[in-house]
Formats: structure tokens, C-alpha cells, sequence
């Protein structure tokens, strides 16, 4: 599945006294070579030297910034990439990167001789870097963009020749960026490039930009540093994603067991000499066993794959060979690593030494067990946290430490890939916190029978609906545990229940019973029975996945697999966090022509176009009043005045006695009131939205709204007035604005998030204050799909697609099953 054609990537394996192992420093970067492709013939032209900055966090752009050179490359040239990461001898003070001053040290690196291209680690080609290695450059040293008089030189065009007296080895490693910078200018050495091959976030013009340049640090849609920035939407992100998107359906790593990174040679040497440290010790051998003697019956595997970094624990399931099943063993550091890189077994093993790996070299390492498997992989990780390793110079952190969700991830993007291979990981405690046992996560086909669903039903139709929509997306049974809440019930949880299991607010007595077996899926919508959400997932220690939907859902990485929240939430971005136009509900196709069929003559002989009002009422934002609704019918009334059409104002629960005889009095002959009833046997509500021709919401009712949309109906969006913001809401709106402020630099670009600014956006990234929702953007957004017109408008008929979100919801959530 390698997207590398021809020749391909090829690493280049530094010397062993070069390396450094035991301080984890580098004398000289690595290379990477982009060779001819296979059946092209070579041209005459030096190879394209590029130097990358780059650092350990910063793995998934450095693997997207080489994708992105081989897809617009020269076929018939040699690219040669040389990563500039974790380099000896630099004093790395005041630094804003993990890299800042390497790109200083370029004309040494290179020999001092010939040409070369520097680039942060942030950036991607949108067009051949051979244009720019080959551009002309007079008298000048280096070639750079200058916005606003300052220069940028996070891309450089060298002369290393030139470069080389002006820019020193021994000043790129003691001395500050800024002072480098003047000694060059004052030298006259600095000519003008083109801004196309730096274009930095919004200055990106699609057809234009040769090269997209991702500087706003807290915007990185990667997110390398998730501990240090709050991360925000960025709105060229899409460009990123997309081509992270086709790098992985074709399967491309830069590394392979073919082809391994040095880092991975030196540390499975360093596990096969000295062991794998305490975690060497096997715990827990007896589940494990079990589970993969399980799998291999299942999967009716007769060769097995033991990947081993080090020496195999004692008491592990694959020590001793078994009766009819055959193993080959594989230690990196005995190698030589061509000998499984051809091969395919039925499953691939691997029971050790995965935590002690870098964040970049797990990546690929676990591709790699999957593109060895035909129908399992089985893999146990001892200690998840590892590594957090203090950088050589003791600053700052190679790496932050790895949660559940993380690993989790890793396989679940995999097994995507390998939509028929059964895999499952096995984490154990971070070292010293063995307080709960390991996790588990299973996926890929089922070996049998189907997923068992949970829906957590708190009593509120407009949540339960939203759960349930998603349930019947996915096709699968489920089950709905209906919760009852009572204050003195969840105080005596809360004080008498046991530890862990603290459930706030829910009536046991009342409620249905949960217990074992564990759900593998768990749905819940709204705050109150969120808690309860991730209680049962603990419980399930990994298996049961949960996904949370509405506004409550702060802290997605430590709490829930998905949580599913509208754009109009104006919540935090994160890779799980699924945003939607609006709520999901259980308005679909078949629904809709069943209840046509169900309700046929509703209207009786009124006449056409038949135009069915839904009708809200107060909130906590807007609000309807008796002197309100009589200027509502008023206007529905000649709305369908010149159209000669008929009127059914169907209100809600919300509406109020009050509001509903105002509105029917606006009314008055030329329309019908449809009061909402509780006790009603029948609800006609289906029925008119699938027999309407026209609708109109009040623009409060985000599930209203949603319903509508999804029918296919014109729609027509009524205002209703908006309360002013109370005390707590200024305070609201007053943190996100702080939140989201755009404080530019001296270049020109936006500061890193940190201050006043940072502690917002962590308040609202942990739930302890979240953004007024803004139900204008939904309207907005309907309005730009084409659905919704607002009202005031002439009464019309237009053809429009309908809004069924609960679909593209699902199918991320079958991902994360690791279903097809």
C-alpha cells in the first residue's frame, strides 16, 4: 500500500559514533531520498537539496511535508530531504521552536558548496521545490520573503558558498536568531522571493501559493502540542487534512521495516542489550493468553508473526511454539529487517517494547504489523504515558505523555486501512498507577454477532431523539436505559456510593439497571446523564466507546471517544469532536413516507400550498410573549395571502396557553392551530412535515430547525426576539472574545496563544465556561446550503437537498468500532 513509487524513499543510516544514543542528539540530520521514479528517464540536474527544521512532537507534519513534495515533485529528479532534529551542541535558549537555529547552520551542513532550501516543519508544496532550488539568485547569499519590510525566513533559497563565511557553525549554536539575521542583512546578502512560495495561513490563494506556510502556532490542525496551545479552527486546515487524508489511503510512511528510521535500529539495539527496562517483567499473562489463544482459534491462524524489541519476557504467550501453529520471531536489532518485508502471516504479535518508542516510529511500526497480518494483530503496550523524555539541553520536553486515547487512535486509523484484519491492544498502567488494570480496545470484523448498544435516555425528548437518530444510522439493535434524576439521591451517591461509580444526580430506584455485560457502544445527549456516560465506560476499561452528544462535552480527550456538537456551540476544535450544521433527530426517508401514508388527508379541503408553522417559544435566550405572537399570525396570514394557500400553526410544549390564543387570534379564519398535547395518543407532527409544501420555523428552535432541514421542505426562518445577555453571559461572551483574539507579532503574524488569552481558551476547552450558543449561525448556515430562506420573503417553492448529518456521524463512529 506504500504511495512511494519508483525508487521510492530511501534512509540514510548514520554512523554509530554519530548517533549519539545515549544523549538522543544527532551530530548531522538524517537524509531522506526521493529518487526517479521507476520507467522515468533521469535528467542532468543536481538533486534538490532540502533541509527540513523539525522536532520529536512534530511527526505527523514532518511525514505530510515529504508526502507533499513527492506528489508535485520532477519524476525524472533526485530529492534529497535532510531532517534537522534533535542536533548536538546548540544552545537552545529563547528558542520559540524546537529548531530555531538550525536553519543557521545549513552552508555547514551542506559542505559549503552548491545550493539548498530551507523549511520549517509547518509548511507543505503546492508546487515543484525544484522551481525554486533553480531560480535565479544575482549576487545574493540567500533568497527569503520580506512582508511589510521584515524579513521571514522560515523558507530560505541558500547559496551555501556565499552563506558559509557569514553564517558559521559555531554562531548558528551560541548565538541568538536575530542577531544572525542583522549580520547577514548588514552583509548585503538578502535578496526578495516570491510571497507564493511562503503563503502563511489566510494569505493562501488556492491555483496560486507554491508553498502553504501553517505559522499560526495554536491553529496547527495537527496539533503537536496539545498540552501547550488550546488548539483553534483554521480556516486553510482543510488543505492539511485532505492531503493527510490521501497519504494515508494510500498507505505512505516514510519508514518501513524495508527501509527503518535510525532511531528505531538504535533503540531496539538498546532494548536487546539491556532489556526493556522494569517493564520487562510480564504481568498479567493469564488474560493476555487467553485472549490471543482466542484469537488465533477464531481467526484459524497458522502462522504468526512475533515481533519482539528485546528479548521476550518471561511467561509470555509466545515464548514456547505450539502444536500447529507456526512463529517466526523478529528482533530488529538481530535483523537483517528484508527478511519480513515481503512476507504476510495470519497474524503479527507483539507483546513488548512498543512504549519506548518514539511518537513518529510508533506510527509507522504499527502500520507495519498490520501490513504484515491477514486476519489479527495482537499487541500489548505495559506502560501507555511512556516516553516523556526532558530534552538534551533539560528546556523543554521531547514529547508530552501519550494517553489511552492517543494509542487508541493510532490502531483505530489503522484498522481502518485494513478493513479485514481483527486487531486488538492491550494497555497497561502508566508506571507506578496500577490502580484500575489494563485496557482493552478491539476492532475490525466482527468474528461474530453485532456490536450491543446502549442509548442513555434522560427524560428529554429533544436529547433522546438525537441519541436515537444516531442509533438507527448505524443499523444495529440497541437498547435505551431510561435514567431518573432525583437531588437527594445524587447527594447520597455521592457521599455513599462506592469509589468510582459516583453517578451525580441519578435515582438508582427509579432508573434501569446497568451492569454487566458492558456495552461495546454507549450514546447520551445532554449534561445530566453525561456523568453516567463516562462512568459506564470505565467500567468497560476500554471496551465500551462512548459518544457524547451536545454542549457539555469539555474535556474530549480525557472523557469520551466522540463527542458530536454543532458549529453554532462555538466549542473548541479537537480531532474528536465531530460538528454538525445541527442536532440529529430521527427524521428520515422512510419515516417521513410512512407518516405520509399514515396522515394522508391531514390538510382535508384546505387550500394550497399547504404551509405548516412550527412554533417554539421562550428560552433561555429568546422569547416569545402574548403581544408577540399576534404579530406572528398577522404575518403568516399574508404570507399566504397572494399565494391563496392555507396556514397550520403547530406549536410546542414551549409555546405556553398564553402565546397560542394570541397567535390563533393573529391568525384569525385564514389558518388552523395544532395545540401541543402530552397525553395524545397519536402525535401528528410527522405527519405535516411530510405534507407540507412550505415550512416556517421560529428561529429558536435548533431541533425544529434541524427536523425541517431534514425533510427536504423550502423553509422560511421566522425571528423571534433575543433576550440581552445576564451577568453570567456577559462573562461568557467576554472569555471567548479573549479566547479567540488575534494579537499579531512584528512580522505580521499571529502571536502564539499564551496569557489572558490562553487561560479563556482552557476554560472553555475544560467545560467551566462555554460560548452562548449563537443559533444566527445556524441559520446562516442553512441559508449558504440553499434549505432555509428568511421570512419576509415572498412565498415560494425551490427543489432542496435534505440535511442528514446522522449518516456522516455514523460512519465515523463505525471507524471507531474499526467496523467497514
Amino acid at each position: 500500500m506504500s504511495a512511494v513509487t519508483g525508487a521510492g524513499v530511501h534512509a540514510q543510516t548514520l554512523p554509530r559514533a554519530a548517533s549519539r544514543a545515549a544523549s538522543g542528539l544527532r551530530e548531522h540530520p538524517g537524509r531522506l531520498v526521493l529518487g526517479v521514479r521507476d520507467g522515468v528517464i533521469p535528467c542532468d540536474k543536481p538533486p534538490v537539496r532540502i533541509f527540513l527544521g523539525t522536532e520529536p512532537a512534530q511527526y505527523r507534519a514532518e511525514r505530510i511535508f515529504v508526502w507533499s513534495i513527492d506528489r508535485v515533485r520532477d519524476p525524472a529528479r533526485v530529492y534529497e530531504i535532510y531532517l534537522m532534529k534533535d542536533l548536538a551542541g546548540f544552545n537552545r535558549a529563547y528558542w520559540l521552536t524546537g529548531f530555531t537555529n538550525y536553519r543557521f547552520a545549513i552552508p555547514y551542513f551542506a559542505g559549503g558548496a552548491g545550493r539548498a532550501i530551507y523549511n520549517d516543519v509547518d509548511q507543505i508544496y503546492l508546487g515543484d521545490p525544484a522551481e525554486l532550488f533553480d531560480m535565479p539568485m544575482g549576487d545574493h547569499g540567500v533568497l527569503a520573503i520580506a512582508p511589510a519590510g521584515r524579513l521571514d525566513t522560515s523558507v530560505m533559497l541558500f547559496d551555501c558558498a556565499r552563506m558559509s563565511p557569514v553564517w558559521t557553525v559555531e554562531e548558528a549554536r551560541r548565538k541568538r536568531k536575530n542577531t544572525l539575521i542583522r549580520k547577514a542583512k548588514a552583509a548585503g546578502m538578502f535578496g526578495t522571493l516570491a510571497p507564493s512560495w511562503n503563503a502563511r495561513d489566510e494569505e493562501h490563494a488556492a491555483g496560486e501559493s507554491r508553498l502553504l506556510h501553517y505559522t499560526t502556532l495554536h491553529k496547527q490542525p495537527w496539533r503537536p502540542f496539545p498540552g501547550r496551545f488550546v488548539y483553534q479552527r483554521n480556516p486553510v486546515a482543510d488543505v492539511w487534512l485532505d492531503l493527510e487524508a490521501s497519504a494515508d489511503k494510500a498507505g505512505f510512511q516514510v519508514s518501513s521495516f524495508a527501509r527503518p528510521s535510525p532511531s528505531v535500529l538504535a533503540q531496539a539495539e538498546r532494548l536487546r542489550r539491556d532489556g526493556v527496562d522494569e517493564t520487562a517483567t510480564w504481568t498479567g499473562a493469564g488474560e493476555t493468553k487467553a485472549a490471543l489463544d482466542d484469537l488465533i482459534e477464531r481467526t484459524q491462524a497458522g502462522h504468526v508473526l512475533d515481533f519482539c524489541l528485546g528479548a521476550p519476557a518471561a511467561g509470555a504467550p509466545l515464548a514456547k511454539d505450539r502444536p500447529g501453529l507456526a512463529v517466526t520471531r523478529f528482533d530488529p536489532a538481530l535483523g537483517p529487517w528484508s527478511d519480513v518485508s515481503a512476507s504476510a502471516f495470519d497474524g503479527v504479535v507483539n507483546m513488548n517494547g512498543l512504549q519506548c518508542l518514539a511518537d513518529g516510529d510508533v506510527i509507522w511500526v504499527v502500520e507495519e504489523l498490520f501490513r504484515r497480518a491477514r486476519r489479527f494483530v495482537h499487541v500489548r503496550v505495559p506502560d501507555y504515558a511512556r516516553p516523556r523524555d526532558a530534552a538534551p539541553d533539560g528546556k523543554r520536553a521531547k514529547s508530552e505523555p501519550r494517553d489511552a486515547f492517543w494509542w487508541f487512535a493510532r490502531f483505530e486509523a489503522c484498522g481502518a486501512r485494513y478493513p479485514d484484519v481483527r486487531w486488538r491492544l492491550e494497555l497497561g498502567e502508566p508506571q507506578g498507577d496500577a490502580r484500575h488494570g489494563p485496557l482493552v480496545r478491539e476492532g475490525g470484523p466482527l468474528l461474530e454477532g453485532a456490536p450491543k448498544v446502549w442509548i442513555l435516555d434522560d427524560g428529554k425528548p429533544g436529547h433522546t431523539t438525537q441519541s436515537v437518530g444516531l442509533a438507527e444510522a448505524l443499523g444495529w439493535p440497541y437498547e435505551v436505559k431510561t435514567l431518573r434524576f432525583n437531588l437527594l439521591a445524587g447527594l447520597g451517591n455521592l457521599l455513599l456510593g462506592p469509589r468510582g461509580a459516583t453517578q451525580l444526580g441519578v435515582d438508582h430506584a427509579k432508573s434501569d439497571p446497568l451492569g454487566p455485560p458492558w456495552p461495546d457502544l454507549l450514546i447520551a445527549t445532554g449534561w445530566r446523564p453525561a456523568p453516567t456516560a463516562r462512568w459506564v465506560g470505565a467500567q468497560g476499561r476500554g471496551r465500551t466507546r462512548t459518544v457524547q452528544m451536545g454542549r457539555k462535552g469539555g474535556r474530549v480527550a480525557e472523557l469520551y471517544d466522540i463527542v458530536v456538537s454543532c458549529g453554532y456551540f462555538r466549542l473548541p476544535f479537537h480531532p474528536r469532536r465531530i460538528e454538525t450544521s445541527a442536532p440529529l433527530n430521527r427524521v428520515s426517508r422512510a419515516r417521513l413516507a410512512e407518516a405520509a401514508a399514515h396522515w394522508d388527508g391531514l390538510f382535508g379541503d384546505a387550500p394550497a400550498p399547504h404551509v405548516v408553522a412550527l412554533v417554539g417559544g421562550s428560552s433561555r435566550r429568546h422569547r416569545m410573549t402574548a403581544e408577540a405572537a399576534p404579530r406572528m399570525g398577522e404575518a403568516l396570514r399574508g404570507f399566504v395571502a397572494e399565494a391563496g394557500g392555507s396556514v397550520f400553526a403547530v406549536t410546542s410544549r414551549r409555546t405556553g396557553a398564553a402565546a397560542t390564543a394570541a397567535l390563533a387570534k393573529g391568525l384569525g379564519s385564514a389558518g388552523r392551530i395544532v395545540g401541543w398535547d402530552a397525553g395524545q395518543r397519536e402525535n401528528p407532527y410527522l405527519g405535516y412535515l411530510a405534507l407540507a409544501d412550505v415550512l416556517v420555523v421560529t428561529g429558536e428552535s435548533e431541533s425544529m430547525l434541524s427536523e425541517a432541514a431534514a425533510t427536504g421542505k423550502p423553509i422560511y426562518i421566522y425571528p423571534v426576539d433575543e433576550r440581552g445577555p445576564g451577568p453570567w453571559g456577559r462573562i461568557e461572551d467576554w472569555v471567548s472574545a479573549r479566547a479567540h483574539a488575534r494579537r499579531l507579532n512584528r512580522r505580521g503574524t499571529t502571536r502564539p496563544q499564551r496569557g489572558v488569552d490562553h487561560l479563556c481558551a482552557r476554560l472553555i476547552a475544560r467545560g467551566i465556561v462555554q460560548p452562548r450558543r449563537d443559533v444566527n449561525l445556524l441559520h446562516e448556515k442553512l441559508l449558504e446550503l440553499g434549505i432555509a430562506r428568511p421570512f419576509g420573503t415572498p412565498l415560494d417553492t425551490w427543489k432542496t437537498t435534505p440535511l442528514h448529518e446522522a449518516d456522516a456521524v455514523a460512519a465515523r463512529v463505525r471507524a471507531l468500532l474499526g467496523l467497514p
